[in-house]
């Protein structure tokens, strides 16, 4: 049976291409590593675990190997920010938060001493541990790449989709004109409610909210119907 010079060629690029390299298993387990040593550490703090999302994955991916192949470093280093990042690839989000490292080795390197690097560097660090804290992020992606198996980078995004937004429904069953301070994410909006009114907003962050002239506020963190009476705020 003769095979042409074209099919063997096909054959020998799919068997390049499906292959699996020592290193790529290697990152393959330090990026489940890091997603599970983020998860054992928000249940350490009472927090629920985050799942991957394939969008965020993607858009860890693209901008990990973005940085290996560039050698350019830094949350901007492709001219663009996470969240926007995020978006072309499809998220549709509320919240984007962005953990990166890099690690240029000089000895063996492991699935394990990398881990250690990246994920104990994030927690050591205020600002990176902070997003892997965050109460109000529910999903993550994780990628890791390098170029010449010396120097890897990692990216971790933090996100919570815009379908998940805190929807909050505030009833004023007053006869008076009420005056809303939301607080969310070191910001503050006044939302007028005429008397008898009802109004229904969406916020990505938890937010506090309190009443004019009352010394009562509610905390919000999931979506909630909330009611104006002489009393004051309440759930």
């Amino acid at each position: 049976m003769r095979v042409s010079a074209a099919l063997l060629m096909l054959v020998a690029v799919n068997t390049l291409i499906n292959a699996e390299t020592p290193d790529s298993k290697m990152i393959q387990a330090v990026e489940q590593a890091i997603l599970d040593q983020t998860n054992d550490y928000r249940e350490k703090h009472d927090l629920p675990p985050i799942g991957s999302n394939d969008e965020l994955v993607a858009t860890a991916s693209k901008f990990a190997t973005f940085m290996a192949k560039s050698g350019k470093y830094g949350h901007h280093a492709d001219g663009r920010t996470p969240a926007e990042r995020a978006k072309d690839s499809g998220y549709q989000y509320c919240v984007v938060r962005e953990n990166i490292a890099y690690r240029t080795n000089t000895g063996e390197v492991t699935a394990e001493s990398l881990t250690e690097v990246f994920v104990q560097g994030w927690i050591d660090s205020p600002p990176h541990r902070e997003n892997i804290l965050a109460d109000f992020v529910t999903e993550t992606g994780v990628a890791v790449a390098s170029t010449d198996g010396v120097t890897y980078y990692a990216v971790q995004l933090f996100g919570r989709p815009k379908s998940s937004a805190i929807e909050v429904k505030v009833t004023n069953q007053t006869q008076q004109f009420q005056t809303l301070v939301v607080t969310s994410n070191d910001s503050e909006d006044e939302v007028e409610l005429p008397a008898r009114s009802i109004i229904t907003m969406k916020r990505c962050f938890p937010a506090t909210l309190s009443l004019t002239g009352s010394g009562s506020k509610v905390e919000v963190k999931d979506s909630v119907e909330l009611s104006i009476t002489e009393d004051g705020l309440s759930r």
